[in-house]
């Protein structure tokens, strides 16, 4: 998949931690070091990715991703060939490999082979990878490639979990409130205190995707002008509310519920509709057939 370089969500936190990334980014913008991003799930990866992309958009004109886990080999080795054509024609690109222990031996020797190419023409190529496991485990455990391994990780940025930098829980919360306000026109003005609270003490095992789900969450089921805990689905009566349902299960339900919500208020009106949620109406169709959403 590639795309090209727009405005993105900017780094959101007053951790020190968030802080020393942003500052990373710039440094790594300025070079062709290759980046390896560690962390856990949800915590951000994509995000670092999109922004040292966009530091460097004026060199680097294609934001170009594949998803080792959510492709299949074929694709993942398509979306490869597709990537050294690119290059050969002397495309600026920034490639985001995520899951990258996931890449089989076929795409492994694919991947080396461009970089490889990539060198010997000194050819534009900012090349990022991620990772959820631990660095040192990638060629042991996961046999990965160590020469192509070696070449991935001339920076390494570990990225903490939200419960490690809880300093940027309310600024990402508060972004997000504003961010789903301007596009639902649902004007919630701001959290209760105990919200607050226990978003601070929450444990965020899906880190900031939880969070902001759980801000999505907020807007579909709460009420003006302030959500509260169990709007969000974190206070002790919600809890077992979704114990039972997996992520994304419950993202699903919230989803619909939301893109429901929204449709009922334009008349069911598809352009409308994809206005006020910042999407394409085709997308709109496809959420509809794909969450079972029914008039």
């Amino acid at each position: 998949m590639n795309s090209s370089s727009s405005t993105i969500t900017p780094l959101i936190g007053n951790s020190s931690h968030i802080k020393e990334i942003e500052l990373l980014c710039k440094t790594v913008s300025s070079n062709n070091a290759s980046v390896l991003l560690t962390g856990e799930r949800g915590c951000g990866k994509r995000l670092i990715a999109r922004t040292i992309h966009y530091n460097i958009a004026k060199n680097f004109t294609t934001f170009f991703e594949i998803n080792a886990k959510s492709f299949s080999d074929e694709e993942v080795k398509a979306s490869l060939n597709q990537l050294k054509h690119f290059v050969g024609f002397g495309q600026r690109i920034t490639l985001f490999v995520c899951f990258l222990n996931e890449l089989s031996k076929e795409a492994q020797k694919e991947f080396f082979e461009i970089l490889q190419f990539s060198k010997r023409t000194n050819l534009n190529l900012k090349v990022i990878s991620s990772i959820e496991i631990n660095p040192d485990k990638l060629t042991s455990e996961y046999a990965f490639n160590s020469e192509l391994y070696y070449q991935l990780n001339a920076v390494v940025i570990n990225v903490l979990p939200l419960r490690q930098r809880k300093e940027d829980i309310l600024p990402i919360a508060q972004y997000y409130l504003k961010t789903f306000s301007q596009k639902s026109g649902y004007a919630f003005s701001d959290f209760t205190e105990s919200a607050k609270v226990d978003m601070q003490n929450n444990f965020w095992t899906g880190n900031a995707d939880e969070l902001i789900n759980s801000v999505q969450r907020g807007f579909i089921v709460g009420h003006l002008p302030l959500i509260n805990s169990e709007d969000l689905g974190i206070g002790s009566n919600s809890a077992l509310d979704i114990e039972s349902k997996s992520l994304k299960e419950a993202v699903d339900s919230f989803k619909k519920d939301y893109v429901t919500k929204v449709l009922q208020e334009n008349g069911w009106n598809q352009t409308k509709t994809a206005r006020i949620l910042g999407i394409q109406r085709t997308y709109v169709i496809r959420l509809i057939n794909e969450l079972q959403i029914r008039r």
